[in-house]
């Protein structure tokens, strides 16, 4: 055994010393086992890091035998070969089938061990960086850390891991700092245009589909923050004459877990274009209905990924922190919530800030558009179909992106005084935030009104994001009919949850003073009978200063149920009130708190009532008709 590859004119060992557990792994890719390795000349003068991936040389699909040594060979070698003078997608430097008596432990392979009889290896070139998904995720936002263990080890350390006081600090950084997010918004639109002009060069020119586009596949720079492509493992080249690959592959089961053998997509799930899913077996159900050409690839279908793959990048703060699904295991978030023809098609960016430009989102949302019929013909608009026309928007949204931070002019300085240069900033400062917030209640406005034509319960925290969005970016004069068109929205059901009045109240909250009797009566009025008590702790959150007979009922079901308390006076506005028809749920709701012989006990000692009075009245209040 030995833990050395000898190639041609190198010889290759595993850099133990690199990764979480300092064994060299960086990740599982779609066909490979992938390490970083170190390349030692035969002289040993020389070293140089490389990246060391295993592949299997053999493999059986519908009991036919695949050799997969030969396959690399005609397939993506040959399109690596093709590629090589892009500096921007990765270099391979040797092919080595022969490892010989090389033996390396892996726990990540069935076997628990690679050699050199059922793997063969792809020496290619280390990109000293990260991936685009750690650059977002780790890098920019700090969504995730890593901690030492002992002994050189590490382990991480996910967003949802994290100390209250560290989640607060990532929040603030994202919430209450504009310029974090706009620095952001500029780094994604140029990391657009870079990969625009990387494929450009790889399919536009060279006629190759990577079929594979994710985060995990971008590599940034650490110098530079340039983008390299990685990992064309399922790339195919097309003729001049040809506009589709052809692919059939193996039916899937959609309601089992997806596995290495058993694939949903040609690609990965989350980022394959609709037609590269596989065809559903008799026990399942294919999960879109949509018109696409199923199993003809096209340079449609890479658009799809790279519009799925920077959807994914804007939204990651919020992908991360508003749930543990996505860090936890974001395969099974896409297989879960996006395996169906709303979710995973035409992809906005309702959950991100509001402050993200429109033109992006129109940029994604045309990539990842809903296939219907015709979606391949170039002369269909409403798709695009080349990374220069791609790319075109890209920089006409570049140069409208709204910008605040401002260059300092000279001559301005040197003509004020003190005092006019503090009045003069103070005057810009206004004027920016002015325009900055109209700029944001208008994206907010826009995205409410296409949200709230086709909208499903499933996209509440898209309302609840774009309605605070909206609250935030109104104009002081605005606020009771922004706040009024949100609240006739949820109203619309005819009886409002929690969530709803939690949403509503958090709205209100913002309003701070002066807020109308009338809203709480609304939100009582319309709330779900079964769900007055958690509606009332929310109502409790306000403070009001002229409260009108909603909160008085919300205020009384609030002591009695949660607090425990002032059962007689709940009981006097009971009588008075239990022939209200605005409030009969309500008054039904705290009849039915106090309806308890201890409660009545209590109430009649306190108020001097007999027993049978009280019943009596609590008789005439009723029940929910």
């Amino acid at each position: 055994m030995s833990n050395e590859i000898l190639g041609t004119d190198f010889r290759y060992i595993v850099d133990v010393s690199y990764g979480i557990n300092q064994d060299g792994f960086i990740a599982i890719g779609t066909e490979s086992i992938v390490y970083k390795g170190i390349k030692v000349a035969q002289s040993g003068d020389l070293e140089f890091s490389c990246v060391l991936k295993f592949k299997p040389k053999h493999s059986y699909l519908n009991g036919e035998y695949k050799d997969k040594v030969k396959k690399f060979k005609e397939d993506e070698f040959s399109i690596f070969e093709e590629l090589k003078e892009c500096r921007s997608v990765v270099k391979i430097f040797d092919v080595i089938e022969d490892m010989g008596s090389f033996t390396l432990k892996c726990d990540r392979v069935s076997s628990g061990v690679i050699t050199g009889e059922n793997y063969f290896c792809v020496v290619e070139e280390y990109i000293d960086g990260w991936s685009l998904e750690e650059y977002c995720r780790s890098e920019f936002w700090k969504l995730r850390k890593y901690e030492e263990t002992g002994n050189g080890l590490k382990k991480v350390i996910e967003y949802h891991d994290f100390r209250d006081d560290e989640k607060e600090n990532v929040r603030a950084t994202y919430y209450k700092n504009y310029d974090n997010i706009l620095m952001y918004q500029n780094q994604m639109i140029h990391f657009m245009r870079n990969l625009c002009e990387i494929l450009e060069f790889v399919t536009e020119k060279k006629r190759i589909l990577h079929l594979d586009i994710k985060p995990e596949n971008i590599m940034v720079t650490k110098h530079g923050k340039e983008l390299v492509l990685i990992d064309f493992g399922r790339s195919v080249r097309l003729s001049s004459s040809e506009y589709y690959f052809p692919c059939s592959m193996e039916s899937a089961d959609y309601s089992k877990d997806e596995t290495i053998d058993r694939m949903y997509s040609y690609s990965t799930i989350g980022y394959a274009a609709p037609e590269c899913y596989a065809p559903a077996t008799e026990n399942s159900k294919y999960p879109f209905e949509q018109k696409s050409l199923r199993g003809k690839m096209s340079i449609e279908s890479d658009i799809f990924s790279f519009g799925a793959s920077f959807w994914e990048c804007l939204n990651i703060f919020d992908l991360v922190t508003k749930g543990s699904g996505f860090s936890r295991d974001s395969h099974e978030f896409y297989r879960k919530y996006f395996l169906n023809d709303d979710a995973y098609t035409s992809r906005d960016l309702s959950l991100t800030s509001v402050h993200y430009h429109q033109k992006l989102e129109d940029i994604i949302r045309k990539c990842t558009r809903k296939r219907s019929e015709g979606y391949t013909d170039p002369s269909d608009r409403r798709y695009y179909h080349s990374y220069s026309d791609i790319k075109r928007d890209i920089i006409e949204a570049e140069n409208s992106v709204p910008n605040i931070v401002r260059a300092e002019n000279i001559r301005v300085r040197s003509a004020f005084s003190l005092v006019g240069k503090a009045l003069s900033v103070f005057t810009t400062i206004l004027i920016v935030i002015f325009v900055f917030r109209l700029l944001g209640y208008k994206l907010a406005y826009n995205k409410w009104e296409r949200l709230t034509e086709n909208y499903r319960s499933t996209q509440f925290s898209r309302l609840e994001t774009i309605a605070t969005d909206l609250v935030k970016t109104v104009p002081n004069s605005g606020f009771n009919d922004i706040y009024c068109k949100i609240a006739e929205f949820t109203y619309l059901d005819g009886e409002i949850d929690e969530q709803e009045a939690s949403l509503l109240v958090s709205l209100l909250e913002k309003r701070k003073n002066n807020i109308s009797e009338q809203y709480i009566d609304e939100i009582m009025q319309y709330a779900d009978p079964r769900k007055f008590k958690e509606i009332s702790r929310e109502i409790m959150k306000l403070d009001i200063e002229n409260a009108g007979l909603g909160h008085e009922f919300a205020c009384a079901i609030y002591n009695t149920e949660i607090k425990k308390e002032n059962y007689d006076e709940a009981y006097e506005l009971l009588s008075q009130y239990h022939k209200n028809t605005q409030f009969r749920n309500a008054a039904v709701k705290l009849k039915n708190i106090l309806d308890n012989d201890d409660t009545i006990g209590i109430i009649s000692e306190k108020t001097g009532i007999s027993k049978s009075e009280i019943k009596e009245l609590f008789e005439k209040t009723g029940d929910y008709s």
